[in-house]
C-alpha cells in the first residue's frame, strides 16, 4: 500500500484551514448577493430568499447590511 506524506521540508497547513463565518458576516454576503442581482433588500426579502430566521434578521440586520454596505464601495486611486 502507498502511503502519501509531506516532504520534511514543507510546511504544514494549518489546523483550522477552513474558519466558519459568523452569522453577520454571512447575512451580509446574501446582502450583497441579493443587492447585486438586482433584488431590493428588505427584512422581507432577506427572509424569503435566505434561511435566516426574523429574529436573527432583527437582532443582526442593521449590522449586516452596514458591513454589506463597506464591503461594497470601492476604494479608487
Amino acid at each position: 500500500m502507498i502511503r502519501y506524506e509531506l516532504h520534511e521540508t514543507m510546511p504544514k497547513p494549518a489546523k483550522a484551514a477552513l474558519v466558519e463565518k459568523s452569522l453577520v458576516e454571512r447575512m451580509a454576503d446574501r446582502v450583497l448577493e441579493l443587492g447585486m442581482n438586482g433584488i431590493a433588500v428588505t427584512k422581507d426579502a432577506l427572509f424569503e430568499h435566505t434561511s435566516f430566521t426574523l429574529e436573527e434578521i432583527e437582532q443582526h440586520g442593521r449590522e449586516a447590511c452596514n458591513l454589506a454596505r463597506s464591503r461594497a464601495v470601492r476604494q479608487m486611486s
